[in-house]
């Protein structure tokens, strides 16, 4: 795999017990937790698991879609949230955390996630994920633990 150490070829070498979710250990200190929207956060675990598990892109997509709660995604382009928000002090920091991703991953040529299949083209587009197929000719998923790139090498304005 060109030196690249991915969820799938751990969990084909057997080193992903079932069920357990491998998340790269630069995430941090790489930016990720930075400037990826909540919705990817939260799911990331899930995508992980999807991957170690070897469902094929449409399993991962309804794995990820039964493990999302009603508040995973936010509309910000609804202005009564924002209002409402304003009377919760946490609420409105996460409100504004995520303006500023979504102003972000605009300026860079790459839209804020309204939906599962968002995240996951999000999480591709970044470089954190990418598309193969397995061996019946299915897409599949697979996510990149090492090396990981610094998020601020690819959202760059």
């Amino acid at each position: 795999m060109n030196g690249r150490i991915t969820v799938r070829g751990l969990s084909q070498l057997g080193l992903i017990p079932k069920g357990q979710c491998v998340i790269p250990n630069r995430f941090y200190e790489d930016g990720w937790g930075r400037w990826l929207p909540m919705p990817n956060i939260t799911l990331l675990p899930f995508f992980s698991v999807s991957i170690a598990s070897g469902f094929n892109w449409e399993e991962t997509v309804a794995y990820m879609e039964k493990k999302s709660k009603p508040n995973t995604f936010i509309d910000l382009n609804d202005n009564s949230v924002n209002q409402r928000d304003n009377e919760d002090e946490e609420a409105h920091s996460l409100y504004e955390r995520e303006a500023e991703i979504k102003r972000k991953l605009q300026a860079n040529g790459f839209q804020y996630p309204k939906s599962i299949f968002d995240v996951i083209d999000l999480y591709v587009a970044l470089g954190l994920a990418l598309k193969t197929e397995d061996q019946q000719g299915k897409w599949c998923l697979d996510m990149i633990i090492r090396p990981l790139r610094n998020i601020d090498e690819v959202l760059t304005n």
